[in-house]
């Protein structure tokens, strides 16, 4: 058995495969393992770390949870984005919606000037309900929400998926609760360090065609070597995988899916500063800016002392500030100063552009409502000895972790509940002469 891709997707799938006793290889062109869980610690003082990738982890994490638990990675103590104090049936935009929080022309919004946003964002969702498939620009203007209010949505908006508001549903305002949030400690490449460890994983061996043929699956590597096996998981994100050959080539429905999807265009920039307790103070639930780095917060809200860290996306539009790194850091150090109330003392850095990494062209991808059903059910079908999975074959939560692991249960699940099949050149030696 050969999986290709050691993010969380294909680390799960070959997980279970491996403790139902079958031999799996696992096949990453990376010179890591995790893929999009990306933790770096490099120059954090303290010996802190900062994520890169995915960090967030949901009340609806529910399988990342117990796979956390299986392999003895730790997942902290909750922190609210959505304020605890909400009212029983408001909106996820509505909880967002917090004093202080939210940051317009460069200024804190509080006190009157909060409270009259607040209040018209409130009214306008109440007497004009967006549609669940409309696009979040077009119902701001339907709803004729004022320039003020409408750039104070706009980083709650964009947090959820990092897309425009062109291309974000409204769905994610209305129904997409992300409740209170918790991560994984040291860092969310514990989990795939964790997955790996018992695991035979091929780093820098990026894969150039899998060709079908006879019964089995041949993987031919970049660098000229070839690999056969019964069947083959193929876990990469969506917009790599039409970087790989297939012999014979994949469905015409599945290369439709794939080239349908937009990519959510960007990446993440994190910082260490000194003042920990005061950034810890003013960032540790989320802030939501109108400006191009639209949502940043502490990412180890569970260290309580010393430096803190921050993480702050670019995307859409914006993403072309992640070309310098400085001008991108120079954004996050302007933010968080103007949350703090005051200057902040840089410490450490990094910065990731995920649209420019050849083995993730994107941070992810999210669907609209109106096609999510049609594009999940062709991706995740399988072509007959090739299996599929990825954050983006799970219907409920594509574009997240949770996604990713759950995608690598189904797809094992897939392999072991298929009955073995004996191709007919097989059967003489297999079964007459045995």
């Amino acid at each position: 058995m050969l999986v290709v891709g050691a993010g969380l997707a294909g680390l799960t799938a070959a997980h279970a495969l491996t403790a139902a006793g079958l031999d799996v290889t696992v096949l990453e062109a990376r010179d890591r393992v995790g893929g999009r869980t990306y933790t770096v610690r490099e120059g954090f003082a303290d010996g802190q770390h900062g994520d890169l990738g995915g960090e967030l982890v949901t009340i609806d994490y529910r399988a990342l949870t117990a796979l956390c638990a299986a392999v003895g990675v730790e997942v902290s103590d909750e922190v609210w984005y959505e304020r605890p104090q909400a009212r029983p049936g408001e909106t996820p935009l509505e909880g967002y919606l917090s004093d202080g929080r939210i940051i317009v022309d460069g200024q804190v919004l509080t006190g009157g000037r909060f409270a009259a946003v607040d209040d018209e964002i409130r009214v306008a969702l109440r007497d004009t309900p967006p549609a669940g498939h409309e696009v979040i620009e077009q119902w701001t203007r339907r709803a004729g929400l004022s320039g003020v209010a409408r750039r104070a949505l706009a980083g709650i908006a964009r947090m959820p998926v990092q897309y425009d508001l062109v291309h974000i549903d409204a769905h994610y305002l209305t129904d997409a609760h992300v409740g209170n949030v918790r991560r994984i400690v040291g860092g969310s490449q514990q989990l795939a360090n964790a997955l790996a460890r018992d695991l035979r994983v091929r780093l820098e061996a990026p894969v150039l065609c899998v060709r079908q043929s006879g019964g089995h699956v041949r993987v031919e590597l970049e660098n000229g070597e070839q690999l056969t096996a019964d069947r083959v998981v193929v876990a990469i994100p969506p917009f790599v995988l039409p970087t790989i050959g297939f012999d014979p080539p994949l469905p015409a429905s599945l290369i439709g899916a794939l080239t349908s999807m937009q990519r959510s265009r960007g990446g993440k920039v994190i910082a260490q500063y000194a003042e920990g307790d005061a950034v810890r103070a003013a960032l540790s639930h989320a802030v939501f800016s109108d400006g191009p780095l639209n949502t940043a917060w502490v990412s180890n809200p569970y260290v309580t002392s010393g430096p803190a860290v921050v993480s702050g996306f670019f995307s859409g539009a914006d993403r072309a500030v992640l070309e310098s790194e400085e001008t991108a850091l120079a954004f996050l150090d302007e933010l968080v100063g103007v949350a703090v109330g005051g200057p902040v003392t840089r410490i450490a850095q990094h910065s990731k552009n995920w649209t420019a990494d050849r083995y993730a062209f994107a941070m992810g991808v999210m669907y609209n409502q109106a096609t999510r059903d049609s594009l999940v059910a062709q991706l995740a079908t399988p072509e007959r000895r090739v299996h599929f999975a990825g954050d983006f074959t799970d219907l409920e939560l594509s574009g997240t972790m949770e996604g990713a692991v759950r995608s690598g249960h189904r797809v094992a699940d897939e392999i072991l509940r298929e009955p073995t099949r004996i191709p007919l050149t097989e059967i003489n030696t297999r079964m007459v002469r045995k």
